[in-house]
């Protein structure tokens, strides 16, 4: 009887024993089913091969890289390049309007998966994503009336009432101003559109639109008895495809294929078209 119990007592430890060791078998299987899912993870790049579209940020109001035609069209110096980049890489670009203030987020929220808009290449956005390699040559600088004979340097914006896009390049360029005590903080006026800030030029509510000169030509090209840009830039400036920093393949792709649009001479032609036949393209080192 006594031989009975230990023997029933022993078969109870090894049953007890194996579904210990079983369950510390599934848990031991579970970190590399993980690994293995995420290695087999698709890259940005291959998923947008996968469905042939990229979907891309802009404000459609920036000219003369995407905005609006009277027909409601989108044009511009980046719509042509993005048609190139849809020729070459077998893929559709799909454009998708965003408020510029907020594009970095809405880059990494994955909102859409790059951003092709004359985007200039700043340390803040540096921080929190990754660039192409640049591709236009262009700077920042200051757009007044033609008849204004105040503003001539930075130094004689002291005073002066500045309008500026929120979270563009412009704005970037006017904080540093404000840091060095040139613009008063309450002088300056961020808008949502350049456009809005060039209208509050026309009727005198600022004194000056700090803003890429590739724009401020845009509109002096349209309205030369309005604008004129001071001769002297406030920022040398560089614009860039923005993608997200884990975007590695994909910044690789349109790396290669930038370079090739630079060497063959594609985008000199673009810039031509659209800056007033200026070559505003930065040739690879």
């Amino acid at each position: 009887m006594r031989r009975t119990k230990y023997l029933w007592l022993l078969v109870f430890v090894l049953g007890l024993t194996l579904v210990v060791a079983g369950c510390g078998g599934k848990s031991a299987d579970k970190p590399s089913g993980q690994a293995a899912s995420e290695d087999t993870e698709k890259t940005s790049w291959e998923l947008i091969q996968e469905k042939g579209v990229m979907t891309v940020g802009l404000d459609d109001t920036f000219r003369p890289m995407g905005f609006r035609n009277e027909q409601g069209e989108l044009v511009g110096f980046d719509i042509d390049m993005g048609k190139e980049l849809e020729k070459r890489l077998d893929i559709t670009l799909e454009w998708i309007p965003t408020d510029w203030s907020g594009v970095t987020g809405a880059l990494n929220a994955k909102k859409f998966d790059v951003v092709i808009n004359g985007m200039s290449i700043t340390d803040e956005r540096k921080a929190v994503i990754d660039f192409s390699i640049p591709y236009v040559n262009a700077s920042i600088g200051m757009a007044v009336l033609k008849d204004n004979t105040d503003i001539n340097n930075k130094d004689d914006l002291k005073g002066k009432i500045v309008g500026t896009q929120a979270g563009s390049s412009g704005y970037e360029a006017c904080k540093k101003l404000v840091e060095e005590g040139i613009i008063e903080e309450d002088n300056l006026k961020q808008y949502n559109q350049y456009p809005e800030a060039f209208q509050d030029l026309v009727i005198g509510r600022v004194d000056v639109v700090v803003v890429d000169v590739t724009t401020a030509e845009d509109y002096i090209g349209k309205k030369p008895d309005v604008y004129k840009i001071v001769e002297e830039p406030l920022v040398e400036d560089m614009y860039a495809i923005g993608l997200r920093k884990a975007d590695k393949d994909l910044k690789a792709v349109l790396d290669r294929t930038l370079t090739e649009m630079m060497e063959d001479g594609t985008l000199t032609k673009i810039s031509k078209k659209w800056f007033d036949g200026k070559d505003m393209i930065t040739m690879p080192e």
